[in-house]
């Protein structure tokens, strides 16, 4: 694809996606993000094929409770574990992966699923720009410290799959240019003189172009074959909570109320390309890639790009030297199971 063009969203818009019915019965999944949206109706797709255990989260205690009776109400699975997890707090991330490994869990799937979209400059108490952290930073601390527990379920065989929830927004993700030069490219981008009014409504196409850089890099760090499979998804404009905020305007819930109700996919619809990913053969094949519609689709051409690749190695130093002093498991997890670059 490369390009987001009109024919090309409406095309994918309007395609019928498969429903999964693999066996899962010895798998053990995760879900990000769970209470609502694609996350919800995901879990739900995820707990009818009766897996050998099921984990969601949300973002606090009230939600998961409420959350947990939702999936297993209309899944009819029960046993289902539900844990807060905050994406705006790294304490939390890291309280949550405490817990996972304090209970001997096990995973065989993660899908990073929760994220936000907001056109207003705050930051976490962390101190990064709220986008930044919750869609990119946090996401990418919890799939490095959740990686040993991926891997030790992947098999020759059957790898495991980690699924971060991107989008074709990332097409249109500008403010980048020249990024390989820029001294720091978090420090950049995270500073609320570069998020300037007008930039603000990029930062979740940009969030979900830098999800899209991680994923190239992790994988091309990974053994071959991997024993775990890493993919970024494209569920596709879908009737979610994502624009509440754009929505909280009366006037403009008209125009996206009218804008979803021509353009965009049923939520459920749009969860299938999640539990594509997570569960369907050809994982190896999948790995490393950007899918859309539940298959395997070209990045932006920014994304491609010489300018592109560079600035997605030095995203992923810098990453790691952040993730690396939030939590020292990371350094650890990327010394022993990762390569320390590419050529």
């Amino acid at each position: 694809m490369g390009k987001l063009t009109v024919l090309g969203f409406l095309r994918e818009q309007w395609t019928e996606l498969p429903i999964s019915t693999v066996d899962v019965r010895d798998q053990s999944l995760v879900v990000v993000g769970a209470n609502v949206g694609l996350g919800n109706e995901a879990a739900v797709h995820l707990a009818q094929l009766k897996p050998k255990s099921m984990l969601i989260t949300s973002r606090d205690e009230v939600k998961c409770e409420q959350s947990k009776a939702d999936v297993e109400t209309r899944s009819g699975m029960t046993g289902i574990e539900s844990w807060p997890l905050e994406l705006s707090s790294f304490d939390s991330v890291r309280s949550f992966v405490d817990k996972f490994e304090a209970k001997g869990c096990t995973a065989s799937v993660l899908i990073a699923n929760a994220g936000i979209s907001t056109t207003k400059y705050a930051k976490t108490p962390d101190g990064y720009e709220t986008t930044f952290q919750v869609n990119y930073l946090s996401t990418a601390l919890l799939s490095i410290l959740m990686l040993p527990h991926l891997i030790k379920t992947g098999t020759p065989e059957h790898a495991s799959r980690l699924v971060i929830v991107s989008s074709e927004v990332h097409y249109i993700a500008n403010r980048l240019k020249g990024a390989d030069k820029w001294p720091s490219i978090i420090e950049t981008i995270n500073d609320e003189t570069y998020c300037t009014s007008s930039v603000m409504s990029n930062r979740y196409p940009l969030s979900k172009l830098l999800e899209v850089m991680f994923i190239r890099e992790l994988s091309s760090r990974l053994p071959t074959p991997t024993l775990v499979a890493v993919s970024a998804v494209n569920p596709g404009y879908c009737h979610s909570r994502l624009s509440r905020e754009i929505e909280s305007n009366r006037f403009l819930k008209v125009f996206v109320s009218i804008h979803k109700g021509l353009l965009a996919r049923p939520t459920e619809m749009g969860s299938r390309t999640l539990v594509h990913a997570a569960i369907e053969p050809g994982e190896r094949e999948r790995h490393g890639h950007y899918l859309s519609s539940c298959q395997v689709t070209e990045e932006s051409d920014y994304a491609l790009s010489a300018e592109g690749r560079e600035v997605s190695k030095r995203l992923w130093h810098e990453t790691l030297k952040i993730l690396g002093d939030i939590d020292p498991r990371v350094k650890t997890i990327v010394s022993e199971h990762l390569t320390q670059d590419v050529a």
